[in-house]
């Protein structure tokens, strides 16, 4: 029989962290019947890759191991519940892909349902996603849409998106500007 894993013991900046985006919550938000992220997210702490439900999951009903779950999953918080600015139709379970931040808030990943691949191309998101991807590219030069679907990549900038396939561990990827403004992305290997 497998043993349940232990509750994991915080350190005093992972406690600070999860109290700290906790707190960013938009009132009356809640997952819910909402488990997306229990899908399409990896949790090395699970062996869970990308595109897979987790194991502990009972989707629509939530975590089979809540108190226990660990670390990376206590302090995930999907865009639309600590955005206020994203209506109704952003809610994962309904979009069928969820949003999340990364990088100190300059790459924004849409994580998509591989069981709906195309969804977030779907009107309003596609449109949005071109938005974000020319707003934050004025803001700051290196912030960058991007989507996965399962372990494969594609960055939307404003012009066009780029499909990259499944990145090799420890490769990145890096946006470029040309003398024009004309944005640009590059795989940098590991």
């Amino acid at each position: 029989m497998n043993a349940l894993p232990q509750a994991p013991i915080l350190t005093p900046d992972e406690a600070t962290a999860i109290a700290l985006i906790s707190g960013k919550v938009v009132p009356g938000r809640t997952c819910g019947t909402c488990s997306l992220c229990c899908k399409v997210l990896d949790i090395p702490a699970l062996e869970k890759p990308a595109g897979k439900w987790c194991s502990h999951c009972k989707p629509r009903n939530g975590c089979g191991i809540h108190a226990m779950r660990p670390v990376a999953c206590r302090g995930f918080y999907c865009e639309w519940t600590t955005s206020k600015g994203l209506g109704p139709e952003w809610k994962p379970e309904r979009a069928k892909f969820l949003l999340s931040k990364t990088d100190e808030g300059r790459r924004m990943t849409a994580h998509v349902d591989p069981g709906f691949p195309g969804a977030w191309r779907a009107s309003p998101y596609y449109e949005n996603f071109k938005i974000w991807a020319a707003e934050g590219g004025k803001r700051d030069p290196m912030m960058m849409m991007a989507v996965m679907v399962g372990e494969r990549v594609t960055v939307v900038l404003p012009d066009r998106d780029v499909e990259f396939g499944i990145l090799a561990p420890g490769d990145r990827l890096q946006l470029n500007r040309d003398g024009q403004g004309v944005m640009s992305v590059n795989r940098i290997p590991a």
